[in-house]
């Protein structure tokens, strides 16, 4: 499997998309001086939040470049590192002692990809089980936890490609979660029931993650835990062009514009569903911030402005070539600080520093200004925690 990239279908044959879920969030600014007495951060989860298992950020690369995980850290004297080193056929502990971040690129709540199995830590449950086992949390630890938007990608892009399997790569990756019985009925029911039940696959996402994380973590004895819903991930660069390509796909005109906002809507409400149930999960556990990532950047792409945002739409690294799906693909160790300052892009403003202000660093991920928002938005909640 490739690390940066989680493969989704679109409707269109000429563009069959690939989708790697990330995204970034907006918030206020907050006080960021430290009212709890946090000493250690641990953290969990996919290619947002990991510190470079596999030698690089998803981000710009830059010589200070952290991501938000480690500018929360920061925020209270800790340092962040990555636990996991992928050796290029397996991930293994890292060498360096006193690692706690065990978040790692193309991570998901139900990883059903290559080499999936019950110890996988491309699990972000099996990352939870592997600190857990060592032993238990203190007052001193502050978590941070995210997941699901890979999942998320994953059920898109195995219901777009109905038209071509009849529902194979659906049933199946439901089937992880859903009973054979549920699965059937919903697509003997027709179109209305088969997009439906992608909504009751969330929900039960969201009971696995909330199971994971009160096993792990909260019943482990955490008294201050992060966790961030999923981003609207139909905003992102890379699943607009999918959309886009829906849209072409079923006439374009106002036909195609209907079934762009059908779809759009549809994949919106199955992220919604997990995140509704998270929420009702958590409910008012107060060792518990429960982040609003969703509409986080909404608000950023909605308002950029706002936000200090030049583009919340274009991806600031240059494209690299065209993938066998016909989306752009990128390059995360290539694009870097200085190659961007370098050759600023036509109609761009602020000079070498114009991607200082961009919001997406490639089609899913958010850039180091991103990483700061995203920061801002965690500061504020737990600001309001009595946290920070």
């Amino acid at each position: 499997m490739n690390p940066s990239l989680t493969r989704i279908a679109a409707v269109s044959a000429a563009l069959l998309g690939s989708l790697l879920v990330a995204g970034c969030g907006g918030g206020a600014t907050a006080d960021t001086t430290p009212k709890v007495a946090i000493s250690s951060v641990k953290v969990f989860g996919d290619s947002l939040q990991d510190s470079g298992t596999f030698g690089y950020k998803f981000t710009i690369q830059s010589s200070d470049n952290p991501i938000y995980v480690e500018r929360v850290a920061a925020n209270y004297g800790a340092k962040l590192c990555n636990f996991f080193v992928f050796t290029g056929t397996t991930f293994a502990p890292n060498p360096t002692a006193g690692c706690t971040n065990y978040a790692i690129g193309g991570g998901r709540i139900n990883y059903t990809g290559a080499g999936a199995s019950a110890s996988n830590p491309l699990n972000v449950g099996v990352q939870m089980a592997a600190y857990a086992a060592a032993g238990s949390y203190t007052a001193s630890d502050l978590v941070i936890i995210d997941g699901g938007g890979n999942d998320g990608a994953d059920l898109v892009g195995a219901y777009l490609a109905i038209p071509r399997d009849r529902a194979a790569a659906y049933s199946a990756l439901l089937g992880t979660l859903l009973t054979p019985t549920q699965i059937q009925t919903a697509l003997a029911g027709g179109a209305t029931t088969t997009a439906q039940i992608g909504a009751t696959y969330m929900t039960a996402l969201a009971d696995r993650f909330y199971g994971q994380i009160k096993a792990s973590v909260l019943d482990k004895g955490a008294t201050h835990v992060v966790v961030l819903n999923i981003p609207d991930i139909t905003l992102t660069p890379r699943l607009q062009v999918v959309l886009d390509s829906i849209a072409a796909a079923s006439g374009g005109g106002t036909a195609g514009a209907t079934a762009r906002a059908q779809s759009q809507a549809l994949f919106q409400g199955w992220v919604t569903a997990f995140n509704t149930q998270l929420a009702a999960k958590i409910a008012a556990d107060e060792r518990v911030a429960l982040i609003d990532f969703y509409k986080g950047l909404q608000d950023q792409v909605a308002t950029p402005a706002q936000f200090g945002l030049t583009n919340a739409t274009t991806p600031a690294c240059p494209a690299t070539g065209v993938g066998s799906d016909g989306l752009p693909t990128y390059n995360f160790p290539t694009c870097t600080a200085t190659a961007l300052s370098a050759a600023p892009p036509t109609g761009a403003s602020g000079g070498a520093d114009w991607w200082k202000t961009y919001g997406f660093a490639d089609s899913f991920h958010p850039t180091l200004y991103g990483h700061q928002l995203t920061q801002q938005l965690i500061a504020k909640s737990l600001s309001i925690k009595g946290w920070l």
